[in-house]
């Protein structure tokens, strides 16, 4: 195990390994979904253009910006500023750009809003879309609903076919709860008859706010009855499903560095700024969140804090010891470690009440239960002289739960 996981890592530790920030422009969201772990989606207040501003810089005097960062506007629904709040908001990221670093803005949305002035917007600027769709009406509506209770999924479809006739290409992001399971063909086949052929599945999580999920009873064999069927279903039908590729790619090319952990457990590979500046890292799920145990988990503040007061603060020190002990944890009792090694803190503090803790339920389906399908029918071909083809690495969005 890596020495750093040992007491707090140093600013010198950590220079350009910040390849995603995640800018809360808004915690307001239009629409209220049953497994949101959001704590503060009513609020509708706007990050102030120096807030954007501070938060590019920080990167910048931390020496924590990678060459490339990718900037993913989250934590709400982004749409709900208007498109000249970010054409505003562009510019002053761009101003305040780190030297030297290449910037590349994206978006996960609900899609009830996207229309054809924020795809100008998207063209103008070249975002990377995500669309959060569970699937056709029937189940899409069971989880999906506006503050009234009504379905949004007809609102999101509006949004797809904008994006579809702009050109503008996007991925899915689909939320598997229980009613999802007995339905894999269905759900796979829904996307491809829309032209929406890369998707991810995420299981619905326990998390934030969200503190019971619908799959937390024993569902593994039903998981994996679910995943076997839809990834079939998706190869006849030309579906990308962002699970088995980002596994095929990590075993045809394994992690390399000294970090052994991933980048949801590893410090400032993911930095959240909140729309009142307050600095997160870790899974951006933690974004503020005040835990009973902890407190707020802000480490301190872009236009107030300097990188060495965060790494010293109780905040960050009380955080990093769970979660590297958690990580060795992993590293040592768990076969799968050499695939999500160790796991999202955000899943780990959700269900056990630390980030010191190992195996989850989100774990168990959506890393075990995968990976043991996708090795299972490795092996099989295998047997006929199958070679594994060459896998796409991974998108920096794969990262961003997008439960929303």
């Amino acid at each position: 195990m890596a020495e750093f996981l040992i007491g707090a890592p140093q600013p010198d530790d950590l220079r350009g390994r910040t390849r995603l920030l995640v800018l809360q422009g808004t915690p307001f969201c239009n629409i209220a979904c049953n497994y949101c772990y959001l704590p503060d989606r009513g609020n509708r207040a706007r990050m102030a253009p120096e807030t954007v501003h501070a938060a590019l810089r920080w990167l910048e005097t931390s020496g924590l910006a990678a060459p490339e960062l990718a900037v993913v506007w989250h934590a709400g629904e982004p749409l709900t500023l208007p498109v000249d709040w970010y054409r505003d908001a562009f510019a002053t990221a761009a101003s305040a750009r780190p030297a030297g670093a290449i910037l590349r803005h994206c978006i996960q949305t609900n899609g009830t809003l996207v229309d054809d002035r924020w795809c100008a917007l998207f063209r103008e600027h070249g975002v990377q879309v995500g669309i959060s769709l569970d699937g056709p009406a029937r189940l899409h509506d069971g989880q999906r609903r506006t503050r009234a209770g009504r379905g949004t999924h007809g609102a999101a479809m509006r949004g797809v076919a904008a994006l579809q006739r702009h050109g503008i290409p996007f991925h899915a992001i689909c939320v598997i709860g229980d009613a999802a399971l007995d339905a894999p063909e269905e759900l796979v086949e829904f996307f491809a008859a829309h032209d929406m052929l890369e998707i991810g599945f995420n299981v619905e999580e326990v998390e934030g706010v969200h503190t019971r999920s619908s799959l937390s009873r024993d569902r593994a064999a039903r998981f994996r009855g679910f995943f076997e069927r839809a990834w079939r279903r998706a190869v006849a039908l030309g579906v990308d499903i962002r699970e088995v590729r980002t596994i095929l790619a990590g075993l045809q090319e394994p992690p390399a560095g000294a970090w052994p952990g991933n980048d949801q457990n590893m410090p400032f590979d993911i930095v959240t700024v909140t729309h009142e500046g307050r600095i997160h890292t870790f899974s951006p799920e933690l974004a503020g969140l005040v835990h009973p145990r902890i407190g707020s988990l802000a480490l301190g503040n872009v236009l107030t804090s300097t990188l060495q007061q965060v790494l010293d603060g109780p905040v960050f020190r009380q955080a990093w010891a769970e979660i590297a002990a958690g990580v060795a944890a992993c590293a040592r009792d768990c076969s799968y470690f050499p695939l999500c090694r160790g796991g999202a803190p955000s899943n780990k503090l959700g269900e056990l009440g630390s980030f010191a803790g190992t195996e989850t339920m989100a774990c168990r389906l959506g890393h075990q239960e995968i990976a043991e399908t996708v090795l299972q029918q490795i092996l099989q071909d295998i047997d006929q002289d199958w070679a594994l083809p060459p896998v796409a690495a991974p998108h920096n969005m794969d990262k961003i739960s997008g439960y929303f």
